[in-house]
C-alpha cells in the first residue's frame, strides 16, 4: 500500500514537472532584466579668463565680471561701463567629463543690452583644441593676452575624448560711440555623441 502511494506520488510529481516544461517550452517566453551602459556624455565650463585690451587703461568706472552656472553648463559675463573703441577677450575652457568621446557641434552666443549699444558691438568665436589635461596649467594660459587671441586658427567641429579640453575664445569689440554702456553675454555649447 505505501509502495502505491509512493509510487503515485512520484507519478504525479513527474507528470506536473513535464507538464509545466510542456507548458513553458509551448509558451516560449523567457523573462530576463537586463541594463546595458555604454557610457556618459557630458562636457562642462571649467573656468574662463575675461581680458581687457585697449591702448589705455580703462577708466575706474568699467567693471567686467563672469561665473560658469548651470553646473558648469552656461558662463554668464557682464561688461558695465564699456567705453567707446573697447575691446575684451573672454575666454572659457570646456572639459569632457564623460566616459565618451563628444562632438563639439556649437557654440552658443547671446548677447543683450540696449540697441544702441549692440549696433555697435562686434564679436567672433573661435575654438582651439583638443589639449591635454595639463595645458591650462601652464604659462601659456596665464600668459594669454589680446595678440595671442588674434593670430589663432578657428575650428569649426573638434572631437574632445574624455578628459580633454578645449579652448573657447570670444573677442569682442565696440565701434564707436553709445549712449548705453553695459552688456551681458550667455555661452552655452551643444555637444554630440561621436563614436
Amino acid at each position: 500500500m505505501i509502495l502505491k502511494v509512493l509510487a503515485s506520488v512520484v507519478l504525479i510529481v513527474l507528470l506536473l514537472s513535464m507538464f509545466t516544461s510542456a507548458y513553458a517550452m509551448w509558451n516560449d517566453r523567457l523573462k530576463a532584466n537586463i541594463k546595458v551602459s555604454t557610457g556618459d556624455l557630458d562636457a562642462r565650463f571649467k573656468c574662463f579668463k575675461i581680458i581687457t585690451c585697449g591702448c589705455k587703461k580703462p577708466p575706474s568706472t568699467y567693471h567686467a565680471s563672469g561665473k560658469i552656472v548651470n553646473n558648469g553648463k552656461k558662463f554668464i559675463g557682464k561688461f558695465e561701463n564699456v567705453y567707446p573703441n573697447w575691446r575684451a577677450v573672454v575666454a572659457l575652457v570646456i572639459e569632457n567629463t564623460g566616459t565618451l568621446p563628444e562632438t563639439l557641434i556649437k557654440v552658443n552666443v547671446r548677447v543683450s543690452g540696449d540697441n544702441d549699444i549692440l549696433r555697435i558691438f562686434e564679436y567672433k568665436v573661435c575654438v582651439l583644441g583638443p589639449f591635454g589635461r595639463k595645458i591650462f596649467d601652464s604659462p601659456y594660459w596665464t600668459r594669454l593676452n589680446h595678440d595671442i587671441v588674434n593670430n589663432v586658427i578657428c575650428k569649426r567641429r573638434l572631437v574632445l575624448d574624455p578628459r580633454e579640453k578645449a579652448l573657447v575664445i570670444i573677442p569682442m569689440e565696440i565701434h564707436g560711440f553709445s549712449n548705453s554702456t553695459d552688456l551681458k553675454m550667455e555661452v552655452t555649447f551643444d555637444f554630440a555623441a561621436s563614436w
